[in-house]
């Protein structure tokens, strides 16, 4: 039976609109932190824009899937879009405005509206980017505090935690043991210390093993040696008897830092480059125009 669009079309092609939009606008802000020695940030940044593009994929897949059970031709979208384009610390502030606004507000209500109109895998999907976008918010405030408290140029080594219930993270070497995440309130157990790595030079990966375990409902993996005795799968719910030993490998990015970019100097009169700091007086040595 085929009927008249609905309104979860609609929000299908904005989620894929935006997801779009905001994966150039990653890959835009991953060269502004790499210009600016943010080698870390500028390949999250670059990482997360593979993520959004998978994002918008999926919405995308939905749609067509959607239109041959619906009615609909073209669809016109309005979407108010920033046009930040600043320092990494303030287009990471733009970054988390907008992807706060999506977790909280916009794909929890595109949810509701799936599932009144008799959608459910397409709200269940919804919730799942709900998750993601949270998560992917988090990472980008733990980066900016790490700007603004200048760990990046104070430190080679960077720990933080995640949890791995709802994948809130903090960057902290070492947690109390009363610590109760402010997301979802899950106790220490519940997190996996990592850190990221500057070394010099290029950025390289590789892998090492490390005891795990994955859940033989859904497949989902966490690298932990031990499960408390109330864990329950991020991924399906499932409790710890779920769960068997696995041994994972991890892939590991090291983070190999460059120095600054020099300035680049253009002669207006013959176009000739220079990439040297310009003293007082200083004429082009192939034309020997000076800009007084």
């Amino acid at each position: 039976m085929v009927r008249n669009m609905g309104k979860t079309a609609r929000n299908l092609m904005e989620g894929f609109l935006r997801e779009s939009q905001t994966r150039i606008r990653f890959e835009i802000y991953a060269e502004v932190a790499r210009r600016e020695n943010y080698l870390l940030i500028s390949k999250i940044l670059k990482e997360l824009a593979t993520q959004k593009k998978e994002n918008a994929i999926w919405f995308y897949k939905y749609l067509r899937r959607l239109k041959k059970g619906e009615i609909f031709e073209d669809l016109v979208i309005e979407i108010k879009s920033p046009t930040t384009y600043g320092k990494t610390i303030e287009n990471l502030e733009a970054l988390i405005f907008e992807e706060d606004k999506i977790w909280q507000n916009l794909y929890p209500n595109f949810a509701d509206i799936a599932k009144a109109e008799g959608y459910i895998d397409i709200a269940n999907k919804f919730k799942e980017f709900t998750q993601i976008e949270r998560n992917l918010s988090q990472r980008l405030k733990m980066f900016l505090n790490l700007i603004r408290s200048n760990s990046f140029t104070e430190k080679n080594t960077i720990n933080f935690w995640k949890c791995l219930a709802c994948g809130f993270e903090v960057a902290v070497d070492d947690l109390p043991n009363d610590f109760e995440c402010p997301s979802c309130g899950h106790l220490k157990s519940y997190f996996q210390r990592k850190s990221l790595h500057l070394i010099s030079e290029e950025q390289s990966t590789s892998q090492r093993e490390v005891s795990g375990w994955v859940c033989m409902e859904c497949g989902y993996e966490v690298a932990l040696e031990e499960l408390p005795d109330d864990w329950k799968c991020a991924s399906c719910g499932r409790s710890k008897a779920y769960f068997k030993r696995k041994v994972i490998k991890k892939e590991l990015y090291e983070i190999k830092s460059t120095g600054t970019e020099k300035a680049r100097w253009v002669c207006l009169e013959c176009g000739n480059e220079e990439d040297i700091e310009m003293p007082p007086g200083w004429k082009c040595p192939k034309c020997g125009f000076h800009n007084k």
